[in-house]
């Protein structure tokens, strides 16, 4: 099995948050990236409203639900076709969405 992917199982049943859903959503509405490198579920939105979920046909912004593993191999062949990024976090006691410049946010990958 992929490491990324038990990670992100593990950590998601430990907080009781059914994941086999959240993957069947964002296969057929969103993006799954699953290599031994990254896992990431990401879907297509606006930078206007990124936490909904929109076609790719209307979309600037790259919403990434959670990603385990090495984000930089994830987004590779992913930033070009976005001029944002956007997620969701708590950090110190922080939360919100954070919207960035995909260029910007890639080269601080590198």
């Amino acid at each position: 099995m992929n490491p990324r992917l038990t990670t992100a199982l593990n950590l998601y049943k430990s907080n009781d948050i059914d994941i086999q859903n959240l993957i069947g959503w964002h296969l057929f509405y969103g993006i799954v990236i699953s290599t031994p490198k990254v896992f990431a579920l990401c879907f297509h939105s606006h930078s206007e409203e990124p936490e909904k979920a929109i076609s790719f046909e209307h979309s600037d912004t790259l919403f990434v639900t959670m990603c385990c593993g090495d984000m930089l191999t994830g987004l590779r062949f992913l930033k070009d076709d976005y001029k944002y990024i956007s997620f969701s976090r708590d950090f110190k006691g922080i939360g919100g969405t954070r919207l960035l410049d995909m260029e910007t946010f890639y080269s601080k990958l590198q």
